[in-house]
């Protein structure tokens, strides 16, 4: 804008200047023509004049520099230091151009002075006049529009500065809390608090001979080689057992320093160092420390990058170690041939009963090796996750062997996303009738239709222990679903039943759930998602929940069923005519509802904390 106003005052001046010049043209020429009186007085009034603004000139130059000394023993100090890099290198350049201009303006003054006073044209005088007023205003306005701008930056950076102590000190305060909850607590969550080294190794310090802290979660906090290298230093002096490091950036590095710490005993229990980037060289170095401890039970390596080299090493500590009884290594690279390697390794322990080595690309080959070794030993088998490795119905045999060899123990199976289709259900699901201990059972995603879901029924049908049955992602259909929830409307502990995506349609299975709803008395979670239940199903499903005793149920998932405004009315006035045993959370997301069914879902909620004594509904969309 200053620039704009610049040239255009420049502008108007030049235009007035040529228009001087160019009037002058049609007049005789001075040298030509006599001398007026008084002509040679004008001119030495003239001459004056310019004199005169060169003399103004330098004073404004000597002006300016004591305005600039003034200024700068005004400003504070701190302000001072942020104005002095900008400030005064632009007020000595434009001293530098004033001065400049004061000198044109007396060299002019000085060859006007030289000429006779009878041969220097009048108009050179006014336009060397004009032009010297134009360039001092310029630069006066200059001047000032700089000084406004460098005092401005100068605040900006004091104000910054004022704004980063203020964050420092709240980063300050946050720190110390998360100290004294190390310091003070059996049990800190210091998970997803952005720590970082620095921040890690400044709050790490509070656990140094501290005997009140058991367990700390530092949980993606983007720790590297340098927190973890702190945390180590102090892990020999305090009474930690629990120690969570789950999806930070150790690397191969950070695994190595706390294994030369695993080595030296301590009193770690459990230890997660889950998606952390460790490589085969950070395994080794885990597993020399392995070799040597006596007290780690629980170690966690899910979601790194651990491949046959690593699974080899892991193996060999596996069987030199007497203590640990729990190892995942979900989500790596292992292989067959690193499954081979730990099945050798099995045999010799003793003391391992969970392995969970899902998403390893195992294949028949590596489950059967597994399988036949943890048949082979003593010890009893509690948990055993073997999802998303590739089986084909082969594998269900020595599985099937597995599991009646060992059923007396086993806690949780599963076998997630592996199509050992109906074939292969039919040899595995008899062995699950013998495991009399089994809570979690996991088999979705297998290609498990109507054959396999009444394989499945037989076998769990008044199960005494089973909690959690997740069939999801089968082609069940609507016989398959009526058979599976047949098996759990009386006499069942089952809590948690899911079915999404199976394929259950709006007719004979909706019904079935229907019944399940109305006559269970045990779950608490179920998940009936993408099934095409339709207006049709949401209607049928909704007299079950009319006419449900029971008052466990807390979550119905719904969700991606082509449900429209009349289910979902029907399901409103379900809520409303049963306010004492509705469930708590109702999930129809992704589904057709307009505003209409919406409001009428809304005033279900409503009616049902009134009439059910404060009973909390939550519906979502």
């Amino acid at each position: 804008m200053l620039r704009y106003a610049q040239a255009s005052v420049c502008s108007k001046n030049s235009c007035a200047a040529a228009q001087l010049l160019h009037s002058s043209r049609s007049i005789t020429p001075f040298s030509s023509r006599p001398i007026r009186p008084g002509k040679q007085a004008r001119s030495a009034r003239l001459y004056a004049s310019s004199k005169r603004g060169a003399a103004a000139n330098s004073s404004l130059v000597q002006k300016a520099a004591d305005q600039q000394q003034h200024a700068a023993e005004a400003v504070p100090e701190p302000q001072q230091q942020a104005l002095s890099s900008s400030s005064s290198i632009a007020a000595s350049r434009r001293l530098q151009e004033l001065s400049i201009i004061s000198t044109a303006s007396q060299s002019s003054a000085a060859a006007t002075a030289a000429k006779p006073a009878g041969q220097l044209p009048v108009y050179y005088l006014a336009a060397a006049a004009l032009a010297a007023g134009v360039v001092l205003w310029t630069y006066r306005t200059f001047i000032s529009g700089a000084a406004r701008h460098a005092a401005s930056s100068g605040f900006e950076a004091v104000a910054q500065g004022l704004n980063a102590k203020k964050l420092q000190r709240e980063a300050a305060s946050r720190l110390n809390d998360m100290s004294s909850l190390l310091q003070n607590s059996p049990t800190a969550d210091l998970s997803a608090k952005s720590l970082g080294d620095e921040g890690t190794a400044y709050v790490v310090e509070a656990l140094a001979f501290n005997t009140v802290c058991l367990a700390a979660d530092f949980s993606n906090n983007g720790m590297g080689k340098l927190g973890v290298a702190q945390l180590s230093e102090v892990l020999p002096t305090c009474a930690l057992q629990h120690l969570k490091l789950h999806t930070n950036n150790l690397g191969d590095e950070g695994a190595a320093l706390l294994a030369q710490k695993l080595s030296g005993n301590g009193l770690l229990l459990s230890l997660d160092l889950g998606t952390n980037g460790i490589g085969d060289a950070g395994a080794a170095a885990l597993a020399e420390g392995l070799k040597l401890n006596t007290t780690l039970q629980k170690l966690d390596l899910s979601g790194n990058a651990i491949d046959v080299a690593g699974a080899k090493a892991l193996a060999e500590a596996l069987a030199a170690n007497t203590t640990l009884s729990s190892l995942t290594l979900s989500d790596n690279y292992v292989g067959v041939e690193g499954a081979k390697a730990l099945a050798e390794a099995l045999v010799q322990n003793k003391s391992l009963a969970e392995l969970a080595i899902k998403g390893n690309e195992l294949g028949d080959e590596g489950v059967e090796a597994l399988a036949t070794a943890l048949l082979s030993r003593e010890a009893p088998l509690k948990l055993l996750d073997i999802g998303n490795n590739s089986l084909s119905p082969a594998a269900a045999e020595p599985l099937a062997r597995l599991l009646h060899g060992k059923a007396e123990k086993l806690v949780e199976f599963n076998m997630y996303m592996n199509e050992i289709g109906d074939a292969g259900m039919a040899k595995l699901a008899p062995a699950f009738k013998e495991c009399k201990s089994l809570k979690n059972l996991d088999l979705g995603g297998n290609d498990a239709g109507p054959e396999s879901a009444t394989a499945l029924a037989a076998a769990l049908m008044s199960h005494p222990s089973l909690a959690l049955l997740e069939l999801g992602y089968n082609p069940l259909g609507p016989a398959g679903a009526a058979t599976i929830t047949g098996a759990f409307k009386h006499d069942t502990k089952l809590e948690v039943l899911k079915l999404g995506w199976c394929k259950v349609g709006g007719g004979e299975g909706a019904r079935a759930l229907a019944d399940l709803l109305m006559f269970n008395n045990s779950l608490v979670q179920l998940d009936l998602r993408g099934n095409g239940l339709t207006n049709d199903g949401a209607i049928i499903i909704s007299r079950g929940l009319r006419s449900a005793e029971s008052k466990k149920l807390s979550e119905l998932d719904m969700g991606y069923n082509e449900i429209k405004d009349d289910g979902a009315c029907a399901l409103a006035q379900a809520l409303k005519a049963n306010p004492e045993c509705a469930v708590r959370e109702l999930k129809l997301n992704a589904n057709y509802i307009t505003r209409f069914g919406q409001v009428a879902l809304t005033e279900a909620v409503d009616m049902v904390y009134e009439m059910g004594g404060g009973k909390m509904l939550t519906v979502t969309f």
